[in-house]
């Protein structure tokens, strides 16, 4: 396997297997095919892969051993889990598989146009991302300090599938970073006001830098902590009173973001091939990723190679189990692509705004995701 690009396609010996080796050689990617996952491992140890690609029809049913194995293998390998599977993969299969680490999912038959992005992606040297070097231009950077850990979690899940990085510590935690210059919004989480004013002397003893912004969160509320010393500006709500799709729906309010048309609050696990071109070009070609939340208000993809936020885009969503395609399209609200993500956490993919879908299909949505998308949201 060489230095220039890898592949470890794990796949049982078929004839069909042949067809994927020649797919790969023809996007000029050297290819290792093996058998099972130890064979695998085994080539991993002689010489590190630029991907994992793994035949789902190979491998169904896998059972919680083979689960456990692949986990790790993807873990200790480092390396990008693709999956390969077709129109009649199960989709409890697939999210056995994307909660064992999967990245990216192919329809088979592969075709290079797919392959030659992923490769290109996964072979360049790309420093860890860190969204506050991208500007205004980047993702919002969210930082969350939490005592209450149970209620920044929630919040922190739901700005990352809003589109912000964030960046999780505790009161203690002595490895955050010092420089917090480019962090455009501090939320302080904790359980009282005592334990708040504590966490403000020890992370914001000067206030909050001028044009910076902070939500204070405690039972109680925060009370004069709001107006601490500095020049950001700041906010407070009492924790007993307020649910984590509040702090996100202001913080979209406050940065004038249309996450909200996302609907990750109500979002629900979905997985399933998906299938997305470049909206109006009847002659576009399809790229393949897989699904793993739908909400009334969109879709989230898992992918190595997103569309650009703001590309409008036409969606073919495969449900397998119910044997049929959900046509659709819609514009995309955010996009992470693959990197090393240094001490962010954000969800690598996108997350797709719906714009247009039959009624046969909005119908069929509510009733996968068992939710009104007519309904209100809180206020």
């Amino acid at each position: 396997m060489s230095v220039s690009g890898g592949v470890i396609l794990i796949e049982g010996a078929s004839p069909l297997r042949m067809l994927t080796i020649q797919a790969l050689q023809a996007a000029r990617c050297e290819c290792v095919a093996v058998n099972d996952l130890t064979e695998a491992e085994a080539e991993a140890k002689r010489e590190r892969p630029l991907m994992l690609m793994l035949d789902c029809s190979s491998f169904m049913p896998a059972d919680e051993g083979t689960l456990s194995q692949l986990q790790e293998m993807r873990r200790r390998v480092g390396a990008p889990l693709v999956l390969l599977a077709n129109l009649e993969t199960p989709t409890e299969f697939i999210e056995s598989l994307s909660q064992v680490g999967a990245d990216d999912c192919l329809l088979k038959p592969l075709r290079p146009h797919q392959l030659q992005p992923r490769l290109a992606v996964v072979s360049t040297p790309r420093p860890p991302v860190n969204p506050i070097s991208l500007g205004r231009l980047g993702p919002k950077v969210v930082s969350i300090v939490h005592g209450r850990q149970s209620f920044a979690w929630r919040t922190g899940e739901l700005f990352e599938h809003s589109g912000y990085h964030v960046l999780y510590s505790s009161i203690e935690d002595e490895h955050v970073p010092r420089d917090e210059s480019g962090i455009d919004l501090h939320i302080f989480c904790t359980e009282s006001r005592e334990e708040l004013a504590r966490a403000l002397r020890l992370r914001q003893p000067a206030g909050l830098r001028p044009g910076a912004r902070g939500f204070l969160l405690c039972a109680g509320g925060p009370g004069e902590l709001v107006s601490s010393p500095g020049g950001g500006l700041m906010a407070g709500f009492d924790i007993t009173q307020v649910f984590p799709e509040h702090i996100v729906q202001k913080a979209n309010a406050w940065f004038s973001k249309s996450s909200d048309a996302l609907r990750p609050e109500s979002r629900v696990p979905f997985f399933c091939p998906v299938e997305y071109r470049e909206a109006g070009n009847i002659f576009g070609t399809w790229n393949s990723c897989y699904s793993y939340d739908l909400s009334p208000g969109g879709i989230f993809l898992r992918t190595l190679v997103p569309a650009r936020p703001g590309s409008a885009v036409e969606l073919k969503i495969h449900l397998t189990t119910h044997r049929t395609e959900l046509l659709g399209s819609g514009v995309v609200a955010w996009a992470n692509t693959y990197a090393d993500r240094k001490a962010f956490s954000y969800p690598i993919g996108m997350g797709v705004q719906f714009l247009g879908m039959s009624p046969k299909g909005l119908s069929l949505l509510r009733e996968l995701c068992g939710v009104d998308p007519t309904e209100r949201k809180p206020g």
